[in-house]
């Protein structure tokens, strides 16, 4: 983009080349930079070479410079500088007789000037020169243009609608799946976010409810299945390149596992140990966050009978703090520390025992900031009386708090 650099009539000044002093004006310089072409300055310099410098408060881009006189300026030079002090020759002019416009094209550069002159050296045997204008300008791609024409009755024309907007418009409810109602080309997805790679993993997994050294959740009919390694192929050059979980930020890595995965998928499982008979043919993914490690697994008493509870349904809780609920009655828990079950029925206490709860012998990872906190040798082997934390004035029978299991022999 060409652009006019505004000029400022104080930083022009016109000197003697012999000896830099200055040439007198007998009135302001200006109408030389004004922007008006019929207001020239008219000064003497006697058939003397003299320098009109113009010198820019900043440093600026030049890609052309212009001027208007009145046919006395014969031979000259322009040179510019990029410290004000040294200057280089990029046009020289000679013969010049018509009194017109003359504009020069400098050659594109991306160097800052501080200033450009004209070294007149020859004024057609005229003792003095009159300077109408003149102009500096600059030419910069990376400089944009805001100020644009648009005729707005294109916008409601179906030749400027259709190709833009309304013949363009596609609508995709899923990556990498067309679906009823989509608007695509043919049965396409809209979108296609595809990785050409394999997954390794060494590990099928399952959880066991009710053995203390399973770390994992037991889910009926479910299995956890962990990711090592990642095969990239590039589909341009067949080159092949493994990726270990080690290698990379862990990251990035569950994010590749997460995004090629989908909570609600399906995938393909191949076993290298020749245990095909064991894999169905499609697996379905439910959760691609890592695995659901177990903190304990609870069984309910049952009577004597071992088919029912009597009807008291039982509840478990647990979390971070105590419910003491020692003289008042507390609507839900609080307090330092506590894992509890049970109801708000007194009947509910026969329900329970120590052995209906069997704690892992090591917590998640996540957990080891509590480590100080519990003791998974004695979780789970203490009840608190029902009555400990009931007040008088409360009937029984609604009001007593769920049963607490504590983490030590001291009663709560």
């Amino acid at each position: 983009m060409i652009y006019q650099h505004t000029l400022n009539s104080n930083n022009l000044t016109l000197t003697y080349v012999s000896d830099n002093s200055t040439v007198y004006f007998p009135s302001a310089k200006a109408p030389a930079v004004d922007g008006n072409d019929s207001t020239p300055i008219n000064f003497t310099n006697n058939q003397n070479s003299i320098y009109i410098t113009y010198t820019f408060e900043t440093k600026q881009l030049l890609g052309k410079i212009s001027f208007i006189e009145g046919s006395n300026i014969r031979d000259f030079e322009i040179q510019v500088s990029t410290n004000g002090t040294d200057y280089t020759t990029v046009e020289s002019i000679t013969d010049r007789s018509t009194a017109s416009l003359s504009e020069y094209t400098l050659s594109f550069n991306y160097i800052k000037y501080k200033s450009f002159r004209l070294k007149i050296t020859d004024s057609n045997s005229q003792n003095n020169i009159i300077l109408f204008e003149l102009r500096a300008f600059a030419y910069d791609p990376a400089r944009k243009e805001y100020n644009v024409e648009f005729d707005d009755a294109l916008l409601d024309l179906a030749g400027w609608k259709n190709p833009r907007y309304n013949g363009s418009k596609l609508t995709g409810v899923r990556i990498n799946q067309f679906n009823q109602g989509d608007i695509s080309y043919g049965l396409n997805p809209v979108i296609e976010n595809k990785t050409a790679c394999i997954f390794l993993g060494k590990d099928i997994d399952e959880g066991v409810a009710d053995d203390k050294l399973s770390p994992l959740t037991e889910i009926l009919n479910h299995s956890y299945i962990t990711i090592d390694k990642i095969l990239f192929i590039n589909l341009d050059t067949d080159d092949v390149e493994i990726i270990s979980r080690e290698n990379m930020n862990n990251t990035a890595f569950n994010r590749i596992v997460a995004e090629n995965f989908p909570e609600g998928s399906s995938l393909i499982l191949k076993s290298l140990e020749n245990q095909a008979n064991k894999l169905k043919p499609r697996h379905f993914i439910k959760f691609n966050q890592g695995q659901l490690m177990k903190v304990y697994s609870y069984e309910p008493h049952l009577t004597l009978d071992s088919h029912d509870t009597l009807g008291y349904d039982d509840g478990v809780f647990g979390g971070y703090g105590v419910w003491e609920q020692k003289g008042t009655h507390h609507a839900r828990p609080s307090g330092s520390g506590f894992f509890g079950y049970g109801q708000s029925f007194g009947p509910s206490q026969s329900l329970f025992g120590t052995s209906s709860f069997t704690f892992t012998e090591q917590f998640p990872a996540e957990l080891s900031f509590y480590e100080g906190n519990y003791s998974t040798e004695t979780m789970g082997t203490t009840l608190s009386d029902l009555t400990s934390s009931i007040s008088p004035q409360f009937g029984m029978g609604n009001t007593s708090p769920p049963i607490i299991v504590s983490d030590n022999d001291s009663p709560l």
